[in-house]
Parts: C-alpha cells; structure tokens; sequence
C-alpha cells in the first residue's frame, strides 16, 4: 500500500516467494540487489492493485527495499502518475512517474 503525503513514492508491504506451488510468504533477507521481482500496489482509496511486471532491487537496508520499476503498462503507469500529481510530488519539469519505490517490509 502506497503512503499519501510522503516524498518520493514509499508504503508498507509483504515479500511473497511466488516459485513455489503455493505463494510463501517471506523477509526481505531474502532477496538480494540485483533480484528482479514483480510489485503489485495499491493505492488508498482504491480497491485494485497496480501490476509492474518487472523491477529490480536496488538495495535492502532492515526492513527497507528499494526497488527501480522497469516493465510497468501504460495504463498502470497513467494511475501511479495521478497519485504520484494528486500528492504534489511532480514537478513541472518531470512529467514522468518517479521510478523508483521505498517499501518498508
């Protein structure tokens, strides 16, 4: 889940191992930089998830993740890009999602 009112996109979230035949739920030990994953978001106030197919992990700190979004569509871009303007964190000069988000698992 995404966080209003904060700089930069972060939310809280769970890491899932999704390789086996029932989803596990897992640390952020787990992974390493350079593990690429797939996010699923949500946004407060919204009932559907934001898919990005493809991001990879930057770095892990405790229970912090950082992760750079690569594969995401354009229409889930479209709605990251309306939360991201309706927070007041894009500048005139970006008119890009941030691609980068902080989660705290």
């Amino acid at each position: 889940m995404l966080a209003k009112g904060v700089a930069g996109l972060r939310g809280d979230g769970c890491v899932y191992e999704l390789s086996r035949s029932r989803p596990k739920l897992s640390t952020p030990s787990s992974l390493r930089a350079g593990d690429y994953v797939k996010v699923r978001l949500w946004l407060p106030d919204e009932s559907s998830d934001i898919l990005i197919e493809l991001a990879e992990i930057q770095w892990i700190k405790d229970h912090w993740i950082k992760v750079e979004l690569l594969v995401i569509s354009p229409a889930a871009a479209r709605r990251l890009k309306r939360f991201v303007e309706s927070q007041g964190q894009l500048s005139q000069a970006k008119h890009t999602v941030s691609d980068q988000i902080l989660i705290r698992a």
